[in-house]
């Protein structure tokens, strides 16, 4: 199966038109404020009024309401919720979008038959100040573990760049990957040659 490429944290019309020509599966938004790559709703329902891509719209959210959520996502016109909270995340998940949750490695996998699984989980690094896109690789060795005892598929995220990628699927064999500030020329804006290496790299596996 084909590595899912999922390219995330644009915030710029331009950089957006860019990424979408070089055919990442999806495209990520982040809706938290305090992020350099911070974005609203609106601007994303401006710039994605018509979609000429097949790439999936994913929404980034932290710590928000369920219906904080739902509105955005409505608004958006989102693919993908993706949640930075813990717990159940079945409160999140309205109509037929797909439903993913981060994870740190030591929390693991949710084997709690109480709790639902969402669709997808993105194995992700953090700092207290970032919960995620902070260019902090995680352990692949553990990630490779987590890989196998989780019941859903894993995007791998936290410090992928062009120079990395294809070693990390190797040793992880996650489902995806995840890439913000790896395609960076700095925080909020992309290099589109490094985005294009990056994808590149993943559709040669």
């Amino acid at each position: 199966m084909a590595l899912f490429v999922k390219i995330c944290g644009l915030c710029d019309p331009t950089d957006l038109e860019g990424v979408l020509a070089c055919a990442p599966d999806a495209i990520g938004f982040v809706f938290w404020p305090p992020s350099p790559r911070a974005v609203t709703p609106e601007r994303v329902r401006e710039w994605t009024a018509s979609w000429p891509s097949e790439a999936l719209r994913v929404g980034v959210f932290v710590n928000a309401s369920a219906d904080e959520v739902a509105r955005a996502a409505d608004l958006a016109r989102l693919d993908v919720i993706q949640l930075h909270a813990a717990g159940d995340p079945s409160p999140y998940r309205r109509g037929d979008r797909l439903l993913w949750q981060v994870r740190r490695l030591a929390e693991g996998p949710t084997m709690d038959n109480n709790i639902a699984a969402p669709d997808a989980y993105v194995l992700d690094s953090a700092t207290p100040a970032r919960p995620g896109g902070t260019g902090i690789p995680v352990d692949w060795d553990r990630a490779a573990d987590f890989v196998r005892g989780a019941n859903r598929p894993v995007l791998l995220a936290g410090g992928l760049t062009p120079a990395n990628v294809a070693d990390a699927a190797r040793r992880v064999a996650p489902w995806g990957v995840d890439v913000s500030s790896g395609v960076e020329a700095r925080p909020g804006r992309k290099d589109l040659e490094k985005v294009r290496e990056f994808i590149r790299q993943c559709r040669a596996l």
